[in-house]
């Protein structure tokens, strides 16, 4: 059956669908059951997360008509919000590190928002990426933007409550998809909005569901090494939803996840399950693999593909 006409792009957002790996899995493994996240509109989990953020600013009387939306991101947050606040009428300026790839700004670029890019020292940018990590900069200068002009909304992804909560509903539809069968969840980290959102559904009615959140190994300040809010950065740029992640005990075992698995991980997706995702989609499935392994037959996990390849034709980088 076709799915009901809808009255706006944005009405297609969330309800993906959950696909068993066929090929990846051993037969003694547990199964693998992936949610195909970059079949939101602009490619990513971010558009559920900038539609829940906008759409309670609104509520709150904290973005207006007339308003410009700034953010910090790597690529994915920033598109969805170029994506949905433009569709909404709201000017959109993305503030991102050198050194990501030049299919996401042109993307951001094409939904009408304005892109700045700013040199972040030490970034290696053919490396593996900590969202978290790298937005510092970008971050300060959203926060200056925001306190020199009444008419700016920094959307704050990395402390934004609106952001975990968009994942409530993500897991919930995990759970029903799976119908109330997890036993494990793994998602990389990022700015924690996915998985501690997944985690507070999927552990509500699941307590013994194991929770693994990842990180690339390449990460300066590793959350897997209890660092949640670098030395020296202020509060109102660093910590937020991690932290509290961290705190909340949901949160069972953080992974670092190499560069080279990643990349060879969302390869084989591409050529033996015919899943068209990026490269935090492969670190995902590739620590999914080995929990599976270790579960064995009979058990259950799941994952999520964040974004579609189409922002890494250029270069491959495992980003969170």
């Amino acid at each position: 059956m076709a799915p009901k006409a809808v009255d706006s792009i944005l009405d297609v957002i969330g309800n993906t669908p959950l696909v068993k790996l066929q090929k990846l899995v051993p037969p003694k493994s547990a199964d693998i059951f992936v949610k195909p996240e970059y079949l939101n509109p602009s490619g990513s989990y971010k558009d559920r997360i900038a539609l829940e953020m906008i759409r309670t600013a609104e509520a709150e009387g904290k973005l207006k008509p007339g308003y410009t939306i700034v953010e910090a991101s790597t690529g994915n947050t920033g598109t969805a919000l170029s994506f949905v606040g433009t569709r909404l009428g709201y000017n959109v300026e993305i503030y991102m590190p050198e050194g990501m790839t030049r299919e996401r700004i042109k993307i951001m670029e094409s939904y009408g928002a304005k892109v700045f890019e700013m040199k972040i020292e030490g970034l290696d940018a053919k490396g593996s990426v900590a969202g978290a990590e790298v937005e510092f900069i970008p971050r300060k200068k959203c926060l200056d933007l925001e306190r020199s002009n009444p008419k700016v909304w920094w959307a704050r992804q990395f402390c934004n409550p609106a952001n975990w909560r968009a994942h409530i509903v993500t897991g919930n539809e995990i759970l029903e998809q799976m119908n109330g069968k997890v036993d494990a969840f793994i998602a990389s980290i990022g700015v924690g909005g996915t998985l501690y959102g997944c985690a507070k559904a999927l552990k509500a009615k699941l307590p013994k569901c194991r929770v693994i959140g990842l990180e690339p190994a390449s990460a300066r300040y590793a959350i897997s090494d209890g660092i949640t809010s670098p030395p020296g950065v202020s509060k109102d740029i660093s910590g937020g939803i991690i932290e509290e992640m961290m705190e909340s005990g949901l949160i069972d075992e953080v992974v670092k996840v190499t560069n080279e698995d990643a990349i060879k991980t969302s390869d084989r997706l591409v050529k033996e399950e015919g899943l068209f995702c990026g490269i935090s989609s492969g670190a995902n499935v590739y620590h999914s693999l080995k929990v599976a392994e270790t579960l064995g037959k009979g058990k259950r996990v799941a994952t999520v593909l964040p974004d579609h390849r189409d922002r890494y034709l250029s270069e491959k980088k495992y980003t969170t």
